[in-house]
């Protein structure tokens, strides 16, 4: 298959005119090449407000010797100590990221603990403290890595805020169908409730209307009425001999009497039919195989042939994140691409659901260090790195993207 890029020469900060619109073309993917700052600037002309979701995995300023830029450390700062010119550093990012965000987008943001107290009081300040929605914790290793206390670290964050109330997290789709231990003429179901109320206004006397008697064999099925030989007659009384109440009116128990399923001992149930469609509310604590960095690393190793980048994400990860923020048709930025994980990751997406999402990718041509790996790979900027992968797509998959 043949490679498609369409190459501009950009040897002066271009004019926001000459840069290619993602949107306009059948393209899976725009990567733009130069300092995410200037980039995103230029970007902010024609597509403020228009991205649906924002995933960053910037540096965590560790002070390690990776191959790009994470050391800026503050000495003498009154209030932020030394992490002010990393606040300094991300601030107009963010704040970028914030204007190219649709009224209902999202932005998240990968980091470890040393910054994620001060990324937190940048997002407050940017997006402000109520559109924040969660701080996912994940887990990037099972054994941990050696830190500061003597503790082993084997987590990370993701910290999620959205630009205004408007926005929804879709949650990801229910896949435990193991649970799902029952079947009848409609479909695989579990019981998930009891159809008796509990807790407050649950008692008989606050709805005197859902206090009638339920008949039930001994196959699960319910009635309103004692239409068979045989049923056996339940009222809502709980344990300790208290008269609650039903869930649902007479008149709904008896249209949708299919949906409720008693125990031989006559605790009647709600029963939850599954749903392919059906999306579940996400865990602040993600822990899944997938998601350690051990998967990212041989990931990396497969596309590029060794580790020529310190810190990858795997992109089962990234899958998750993406299908449970944002719809099968958003626009999505990444504007510290990396190894292009992001762009690779909705791709995937798209084809197990046929969407139609789009990715925009930024990512700097600093020079890489002659004594690193990837520059021993043939790798002479870090944008070649973001490439490579995207090149990798086009030859393995029927990807497309436009580079500028």
């Amino acid at each position: 298959m043949s490679l498609k890029i369409k190459q501009i020469d950009y040897s002066e900060t271009p004019a926001v005119s000459e840069i290619p619109d993602i949107r306009n073309t059948d393209d899976d993917c725009a990567l733009y090449v130069g300092d995410n700052l200037s980039v995103m600037n230029q970007l902010s002309g024609f597509l403020s407000g228009s991205v649906n979701f924002c995933y960053i995995d910037p540096p965590y300023n560790t002070g390690s010797k990776f191959i790009y830029n994470d050391r800026r450390y503050s000495t003498n700062d009154p209030v932020w100590g030394s992490h002010f010119a990393w606040m300094e550093f991300m601030r107009p990012r963010l704040e970028l990221a914030k204007t190219l965000l649709a009224d209902d987008g999202i932005i998240a943001v990968s980091i470890d603990d040393y910054e994620q107290p001060y990324l937190r009081i940048l997002l407050d300040q940017i997006f402000g403290e109520t559109n924040f929605i969660s701080c996912i914790t994940t887990c990037r290793s099972n054994n941990g890595k050696g830190a500061r206390g003597n503790i082993a670290t084997n987590h990370e964050y993701i910290v999620v805020y959205s630009k205004s109330k408007s926005a929804k997290v879709r949650g990801l789709p229910d896949l435990d169908l193991e649970s799902y231990n029952k079947f009848d003429e409609h479909g695989e179901y579990r019981i998930d409730g009891l159809f008796r109320k509990k807790g407050d206004a649950s008692l008989r006397t606050d709805r005197p209307n859902m206090f009638y008697p339920l008949y039930f064999d001994d196959l699960g099925r319910v009635f309103t009425e004692n239409v068979i030989p045989g049923l056996k007659e339940v009222y809502p009384v709980d344990s300790q001999g208290i008269e609650r109440r039903w869930l649902w009116g007479k008149d709904k128990a008896t249209a949708e009497s299919w949906k409720l399923y008693s125990s031989p001992k006559g605790v009647v149930y709600v029963k939850n039919y599954f749903d392919r469609s059906k999306r579940i509310k996400p865990k602040s604590l993600w822990v899944d195989n997938r998601y350690l960095t051990e998967r990212a690393t041989n990931q990396i190793k497969e596309i590029f042939g060794s580790k020529v980048f310190e810190t990858p994400k795997p992109v089962e990860l990234l899958e998750d994140l993406i299908d449970s923020h944002t719809s099968e048709n958003a626009l999505i930025l990444d504007f510290f691409a990396g190894t292009g994980t992001t762009a690779h990751a909705a791709f995937n997406l798209n084809k197990k659901d046929n969407g139609n999402r789009k990715t925009i990718l930024v990512e700097q041509d600093a020079a890489i260090d002659p004594s690193h790996v990837a520059y021993e790979n043939g790798f002479r900027v870090i944008s070649d790195i973001t490439q490579r992968r995207l090149d990798w797509l086009v030859k393995v998959h029927k990807f497309k993207y436009i580079r500028a």
